[in-house]
């Protein structure tokens, strides 16, 4: 069952990281806007944004999924090395991390009408079916 739970946390991990790099990727790379100016706002609205506004979204945009890259391939390597081996402490700290980070991607898209709470409720069920599992293998 620590095999299973782990699997399911690396889903995670690896769809988390996925749609984070793919947003860094359009903005870096492709010189695109945020994913969040089509999401919250209608076109004539995007149209009367000042540059500084929509500058200030990429740049937050880019900050953000560029942690949550980071915190994925982390996430996934403590999971491979630690969580696997059956070690207590790694359960408990991406318990801790991996929830802090779904409780407040909730929080934050509440202020944008949840505008990815589909995203936001995939990410967390596996969370919480991975971290069930695995807890239940390491504390029975």
């Amino acid at each position: 069952m620590l095999k299973t739970g782990s699997i399911i946390l690396s889903i995670w991990s690896g769809l988390n990281g996925l749609l984070a790099a793919l947003i860094l990727t359009t903005l870096v790379i492709f010189n695109a806007d945020s994913p969040l100016l089509v999401m919250v706002f209608e076109k004539p609205e995007i149209a009367g944004l000042d540059a500084r506004v929509i500058a200030s979204l990429n740049t937050l945009t880019i900050l953000y999924n560029s942690c949550s890259v980071m915190v994925s391939v982390l996430v996934w390597a403590m999971i491979r090395k630690n969580l696997l081996a059956g070690q207590k402490w790694a359960f408990w700290l991406l318990l801790f991390v991996i929830g802090f980070i779904e409780v407040l991607a909730f929080v934050a898209s509440a202020e944008v009408g949840h505008a990815r709470w589909q995203v936001n409720v995939l990410l967390s069920c596996l969370y919480v079916v991975g971290a069930g599992i695995t807890g239940y293998a390491l504390f029975k």
